[in-house]
C-alpha cells in the first residue's frame, strides 16, 4: 500500500492528515515537550511561523481561567499520570497578545504497545465566538429577568398545560399569593374564579362561558393566538371583586411553548367609571326632572302673560292720555318680548324632556303659508324693507303635518331675517323636492341682511348660542330659536341648511316630508264645545265658546271682550 510500511502508517502520512485537518493537533513526549504542531494549532496560539518543536507545550500553550487570570493546572500531566483523557474547565483558554481566546482542549495519554506512555496528544478547539454568545444570553436573560421582576405589570408565565410556572412581584401582589403557592396551580385557580370553587379551573360548568378559559383553550389549540380581554377575578381570601385587563401572548422557551399574561389591574378605574356612571345618571335625572318642571310649567307661565297681554290691549281700547297709551304701549312691548322668551324656554325645555308631542293630521298649506307670510310682510313694510312671498301654485293644498310646528318654525326664520336686515328685504320660496325616495316640501328663507361668519355657522344651532355676545345686547333674543328649529326638523323627519356670507344676507333652507291630504282636520284640543239647554221648553241659549288656546291672542281677547260685555246677559251688565 501506498504510504506504508509493511503494513503501519508512515509518519509523513500522518502528518500529512493531521495538517489538514481543522481542529488544532499538538503532541508531545513523556516530558511534554512538543514532537509536532499542525497548522490549526499554531494560528489558534498565534505562533504561526515559530519554531516551537522541542518546546515545553505549557510554555506555548499557557492555559489560564480567563476572568480571574490564574493559572490553570497542567492538564497534560494529569492525562498522562491517570493513563485517561482529561479536558478543560469552562472559561479556561489563552491570551493572545491582550485578547483573551477561549478553548476547548482534550488530553489524551500516547500509550505504546508495550503499555509505556510515551507522550500526550492534545486537540485544541477556539470556542471564543460561542462562549461570547453564551455571555450575550446569558446578560440578556439576566436583563430580561430584572426587567420581568421590576415590571409594574403583572407577568404570569403559564407552561404548555395552562399552568402557572413563573410570576413577577407585581402578578403576586394582584394574586396576594406568594410565587410558591401559586406556581403549578391553573390561573384560575390562583385567583379562585367562582366557577373554580367546586369543579376547580377549566372543570366547572360555566367554565366554557368563561372568557379566560376560552382565551387560554384557544392558545392552547393555536401557537400564533393573541388577545386582551378584561375580566372580573377574585382573590383567595378577599370578597371583592378584581377587575383585570389582561393582554395574552405567546412564545417559545427551553423548547417549550408559553403563555404569558400580562395582567393589569384596573379595578380602581372601574371604580372611578361606575362613580361617573352613578352621577351622570343622577345628573341626567335631575336634568330631566327640571325639563319635566319647566315642560309642565308652560301652561302656568304662558297664560298669565297672554291674559296680561289681552288685558293691556283692552285698556288701549279706551280713553287714554297720549302718556297713557305711550306707558301700555312700551308695557305690553315688554310683555310681548316676556312670553317670547319663556316661550322659547318652556319649548326647548320640552323638546329636551320629550315631552313635547307633534300633531299628524291634515291642513291647509296655502293657508298656513300665507298667513304666517302676510303678517311679516306687513312688518316688512314697516321697516321699509321688501318681502317677496312664496309661489303656491305647484304645491298641494292640503298635506298631512304639523301646522302649528311649521308656523312656529317660520316665525323663528322670518323673525330672524327681519331683525338682522336693515336694507334689502326678505324672500320666501316653497316648492316640492325630494330627498332619495322620498317626497317632500322645502322652503327657503333669504335675507340681505349682515350675514354669518363661517366659523359661528357651526355653533348657531346650539342652545344658547349667538354669532358674538354683542349679539344679544344688539337686536335681544335668548338663542334658543334655532335650537328648537332644529330640534323640530329632527322631530318631523326633516333636516335644515344654512347658506351665508357675511355682509351679503344668509339663506336657511329646510325639508320636511310632503304627504298630501283629503282636506284639513280640527287639532284636538281646539274644537268648539257646545252646552246642552237645562229644560225642553226653555228658550236655548246662545252656544258658549270655552276658553280660546291661549297661544292665539286675538281668540283672547275676543273672548275677554265677550265676558266683560256680559254676552248680552242684563245680570252680568249689572256686575260690570
Amino acid at each position: 500500500m501506498v504510504g506504508t510500511e509493511k503494513g503501519r502508517v508512515t509518519p509523513e502520512v500522518l502528518q500529512g492528515l493531521l495538517g489538514s485537518i481543522g481542529d488544532g493537533v499538538i503532541l508531545t513526549d513523556q516530558d511534554e515537550r512538543i514532537t509536532f504542531i499542525n497548522p490549526a494549532a499554531m494560528r489558534i496560539l498565534g505562533c504561526e511561523g515559530e519554531n516551537v518543536r522541542g518546546m515545553e507545550c505549557m510554555d506555548v500553550c499557557r492555559f489560564i481561567r480567563i476572568g480571574s487570570n490564574r493559572p490553570y493546572k497542567d492538564p497534560l500531566k494529569k492525562a498522562m499520570e491517570g493513563r485517561s483523557s482529561v479536558g478543560l474547565s469552562r472559561n479556561v483558554g489563552i491570551y493572545r497578545g491582550s485578547e483573551p481566546v477561549y478553548l476547548s482542549a482534550t488530553c489524551s495519554p500516547i500509550v505504546h504497545i508495550d503499555g509505556r506512555v510515551t507522550g500526550c496528544s492534545v486537540i485544541l478547539r477556539d470556542v471564543s465566538r460561542m462562549r461570547r454568545l453564551e455571555r450575550k444570553i446569558q446578560r440578556d436573560h439576566a436583563y430580561m429577568r430584572s426587567v420581568f421582576t421590576a415590571a409594574k405589570v403583572g407577568l404570569c408565565v403559564l407552561d404548555s398545560d395552562a399552568a402557572i410556572s413563573d410570576m413577577n412581584e407585581s402578578a403576586v401582589e394582584i394574586l396576594d399569593r406568594s410565587r410558591q403557592e401559586s406556581v403549578g396551580m391553573q390561573f384560575g385557580d390562583a385567583f379562585r374564579c367562582e366557577n373554580s370553587f367546586i369543579s376547580g379551573c377549566g372543570h366547572g360548568h360555566l367554565c366554557p362561558r368563561c372568557p379566560v378559559r376560552h382565551n387560554l383553550e384557544t392558545a392552547l389549540a393555536d401557537e400564533t393566538y393573541a388577545s386582551e380581554f378584561t375580566v372580573t377575578m377574585h382573590r383567595f381570601d378577599d370578597p371583592e371583586p378584581v377587575w383585570l385587563h389582561i393582554f395574552l401572548s405567546q412564545a417559545v422557551g427551553e423548547g417549550a411553548r408559553q403563555i404569558i399574561l400580562a395582567l393589569i389591574d384596573v379595578s380602581a378605574r372601574k371604580q372611578r367609571e361606575q362613580a361617573l356612571e352613578e352621577a351622570r345618571e343622577r345628573a341626567e335625572a335631575a336634568s330631566h326632572a327640571k325639563g319635566e318642571f319647566l315642560a309642565n310649567m308652560s301652561h302656568e307661565i304662558r297664560t298669565p302673560i297672554n291674559g296680561m297681554n289681552g288685558m293691556i290691549d283692552l285698556a288701549l281700547r279706551t280713553e287714554l292720555t297720549d302718556e297713557q297709551k305711550e306707558f301700555l304701549t312700551n308695557a305690553k312691548q315688554c310683555s310681548s318680548d316676556l312670553l317670547r322668551i319663556v316661550s322659547d324656554i318652556l319649548d326647548f325645555a320640552k323638546l329636551d324632556s320629550g315631552h313635547m308631542k307633534l300633531e299628524n293630521i291634515g291642513f291647509d298649506l296655502h293657508e298656513t303659508l300665507e298667513g304666517v307670510c302676510t303678517l311679516y310682510a306687513k312688518m316688512a313694510e314697516h321697516k321699509g324693507l321688501t318681502f317677496t312671498p312664496p309661489d303656491l301654485s305647484n304645491l298641494p293644498q292640503f298635506v298631512v303635518g304639523d301646522a302649528l310646528r311649521l308656523r312656529q318654525i317660520l316665525n323663528n326664520l322670518l323673525n330672524n331675517a327681519l331683525k338682522f336686515t336693515k336694507k334689502g328685504g326678505v324672500s320666501v320660496k316653497a316648492a316640492p323636492g325630494e330627498q332619495g325616495s322620498m317626497h317632500t316640501l322645502e322652503i327657503t328663507v333669504r335675507d340681505t341682511g349682515i350675514g354669518i361668519p363661517e366659523h359661528a355657522q357651526k355653533k348657531l344651532f346650539q342652545p344658547f348660542q349667538q354669532v358674538d355676545g354683542s349679539t344679544t345686547r344688539r337686536f335681544g333674543g335668548t338663542g334658543l330659536g334655532l335650537a328648537i328649529v332644529k330640534e323640530l326638523m329632527h322631530r318631523m323627519g326633516g333636516g335644515i341648511d344654512l347658506y351665508s356670507i357675511p355682509g351679503r344676507g344668509s339663506a336657511f333652507s329646510f325639508w320636511i316630508p310632503l304627504v298630501e291630504a283629503e282636506g284639513a282636520e280640527t287639532p284636538a284640543g281646539r274644537q268648539t264645545v257646545f252646552l246642552a239647554p237645562t229644560h225642553a221648553s226653555a228658550p236655548q241659549p246662545q252656544a258658549e265658546k270655552s276658553p280660546p288656546d291661549v297661544s292665539d291672542i286675538d281668540d283672547l281677547l275676543a273672548y275677554c271682550e265677550q265676558k266683560l260685555e256680559g254676552d248680552g246677559n242684563p245680570a252680568a251688565n249689572d256686575k260690570k
